[in-house]
């Protein structure tokens, strides 16, 4: 008998398996209705598929034709399933235009989404999928409407698209429910830790930062930027954890480290319910700023960095902090304005899709 591919594009009726079994005994819809002891119109409706097949049928098959019941209800349960998903599939086309609002390329490019852009059917179903949702109206009643603060803000952001479609790559990379209970006490006394680890390569050590991290309750994840999103970092909590989401637009490693420093002050100085992102312009972030600024580069230390040219003097300031020369010379950029020398002292960083 013939099988059913995993997502077939048609349908076929179990009455199709009943002919090939009459073909074989060489009989007839009149002799076979006869054998069932059932009206002929209802054999003609059960052979084209238009009267569904019973479990007392499925029996009455079984005594007829020795395959069991349960083969002859199988073959109605896939049969049933291939005609639900085919009037899915007509409804999720009609949501295709809604989905294009989202970075469905970012998506592709990151295998969230595995149907070929001229399947549209699949390609929503990739994004309900990825969201987790059963529907585009269910993308408003859980982000705009639901419960959790964060992905309220999310949709109210200038590009909600492509900012949701973030922030959720980053949930389907981590689960902090699994990490250990939040410990702000952890998190303070890591600080000097994660601090020193600018000095190393930076693959390993933002592979480090995120054990630290996860040994205070915090999550840290990197998820590749979406395209025109513009966005470095985000922090928000998740089922009691902090979680700290960076990009990869940054190039080089005082930016990666700046950033992560800013994301760590919003989970010390600011409340747990909010999002914040690093290219917003409220006081939050500027305080987030300040407080990654000062703590790379103490207070104390602020006028003995470069006003001028002199990467020895970055150097030697570096070196005295503990803390890598290309952190200290991002900052001496910022003050001075002139970001035209130096590169040297930066390192290059290409880390995308760590999971936390």
């Amino acid at each position: 008998m013939a099988t059913y591919a995993a997502h077939p594009d048609y349908v076929v009726p179990t009455g199709d398996f009943i002919e090939e079994w009459m073909e074989e005994e060489g009989i007839n819809a009149a002799e076979l209705a006869r054998r069932l002891d059932v009206s002929r119109k209802h054999v003609s409706e059960l052979l084209r598929g238009k009267a569904p097949l019973s479990h007392d049928m499925a029996l009455r098959l079984e005594n007829t034709t020795g395959v069991p019941a349960r083969i002859w209800n199988l073959h109605e349960t896939g049969y049933q399933a291939a005609l639900a998903r085919q009037a899915a599939d007509a409804k999720l086309v009609t949501q295709y235009d809604r989905a294009k609002e989202f970075p469905l390329s970012y998506l592709r490019k990151h295998s969230f989404i595995t149907a070929p852009a001229s399947d549209k059917a699949g390609t929503v179903r990739g994004l309900l999928q990825f969201f987790g949702i059963s529907s585009m109206d269910a993308f408003q009643a859980t982000w705009n409407q639901g419960a959790v603060a964060y992905r309220r803000s999310a949709v109210g952001h200038h590009d909600p698209h492509r900012l949701t479609t973030w922030l959720r790559a980053a949930e389907r990379s981590c689960t902090p429910g699994d990490f250990p209970i939040y410990d702000r006490k952890n998190l303070e006394a890591a600080l000097p830790e994660l601090r020193s680890l600018t000095v190393k390569d930076p693959v390993q050590a933002i592979l480090k930062a995120q054990a630290l991290l996860r040994d205070c309750g915090v999550a840290l994840t990197l998820v590749p930027a979406v395209p025109g999103l513009g966005t470095h970092g985000a922090t928000r909590w998740i089922q009691g954890h902090p979680l700290i989401q960076l990009s990869d637009l940054w190039k080089c490693d005082d930016q990666l480290w700046f950033t992560l420093f800013h994301e760590i002050a919003h989970v010390l100085l600011h409340e747990s319910n909010g999002l914040y992102l690093n290219n917003d312009h409220d006081n939050l972030e500027k305080e987030a700023d300040a407080y990654a600024s000062r703590f790379l580069v103490p207070e104390d230390y602020e006028d003995r960095l470069p006003r001028h040219r002199n990467l020895d003097e970055v150097k030697a300031l570096a070196k005295e902090l503990g803390i890598a020369p290309s952190i200290v010379l991002g900052q001496a950029q910022h003050r001075t304005g002139d970001y035209a020398w130096g590169h040297c002292l930066k390192r290059k960083v290409t880390i995308t899709g760590l999971a936390a």
